[in-house]
């Protein structure tokens, strides 16, 4: 087992080579980080202390902190991608001229597409989800 303080505010705790505890020191609430894959979970950053991304060899994984909704996606990244977390429910992924949607929580690519320029002020998403019975509108 080895731990990582992580800018004072988190600690991973590296159960094995795929698997990694992340806890938030404020408040104690933790996250089991897993790759479904095996792979090993070789870098972590937490964005706007909310965000998770890691990085395995051959996948990428994100989620949301506060929701613990977690995913991972099949990736084969340079390293010098670029986050946005404007959307709640979405990651949105900048590499190489091309746009990556992950939905948190859902294992496989929402979309992607080519673009040049990239502003997360220029991108709406909206997802459709599935309506609660008990909840009236």
């Amino acid at each position: 087992i080895r731990r990582v303080r992580y800018k004072s505010k988190f600690e991973f705790t590296y159960v094995s080579t795929s698997t990694v505890i992340v806890k938030r020191l404020s408040s104690g609430a933790r996250i089991v980080l897993k790759s479904h894959f095996g792979y090993e979970v070789t870098k972590i950053n937490i964005y706007e202390d909310r965000f998770l991304v890691a990085h395995t060899v051959e996948t990428l994984l994100t989620g949301d902190l506060e929701t613990c909704r977690l995913s991972e996606v099949p990736w084969n990244g340079s390293g010098t991608e670029k986050f946005y977390f404007d959307n709640d429910k979405v990651a949105m992924v900048f590499n190489a001229g091309e746009l990556t949607l992950i939905e948190y929580g859902k294992n496989e690519i929402l979309g992607s597409c080519r673009t040049e320029h990239m502003s997360a002020h220029l991108i709406s998403v909206r997802l459709n989800e599935a309506r609660d019975p008990k909840r009236p509108e």
